[in-house]
């Protein structure tokens, strides 16, 4: 059977092409719009109910990050006042009367030599060479003095 159009010079696939597109179009700018002013009134309720439900599950999720850095920068400042707290206490020049006798002072006669200037780094390796007694010797002076973690912990793993 032979169309109309297909004597005019048209053939059926630019037709269909043709009415697709207007489909498309009618779809988009007619039938689209007019089915959401229809559906409008049930669809508006829906839609602020579930942003109202966003809203409040963001906002808890900001709630819970606050308090969870709040308590961990409350952390970190104990932790740096015990710190500063621990640094002035070992190098006060003020000294009670328990400790001036039981612990060594700058002048006492320690085993390693210029320990008093060394660094950790440096004292490390020299604690290998002392025994009980030296050791007895720097760690009091460790802890009336500089109170440095790193070598009274390595004292403690020599003794263990």
């Amino acid at each position: 059977m032979v169309s109309v159009h297909t004597a005019v010079g048209w053939s059926e696939s630019t037709m269909n092409d043709d009415d697709d597109v207007t489909e498309k179009l009618l779809d988009a700018l007619v039938y689209a719009p007019l089915g959401l002013a229809l559906e409008a009134k049930d669809l508006l309720p829906k839609l602020a109910e579930r942003g109202r439900g966003q809203v409040a599950l963001t906002r808890l999720a900001g709630t819970v990050a606050a308090r969870r850095g709040q308590s961990e920068a409350v952390r970190l400042v104990d932790e740096l006042r015990t710190g500063v707290e621990a640094f002035f206490t070992a190098n006060s020049d003020e000294e009670t009367p328990d400790t001036a006798e039981s612990e060594p002072g700058p002048d006492t006669e320690l085993p390693i030599e210029g320990y008093a200037t060394l660094t950790a780094v440096e004292v490390i390796p020299l604690l290998s060479d002392l025994d009980d007694e030296q050791l007895d010797t720097i760690e009091a002076f460790e802890k009336a003095n500089r109170n440095r973690s790193t070598v009274l912990n390595r004292i403690r793993q020599r003794r263990s």
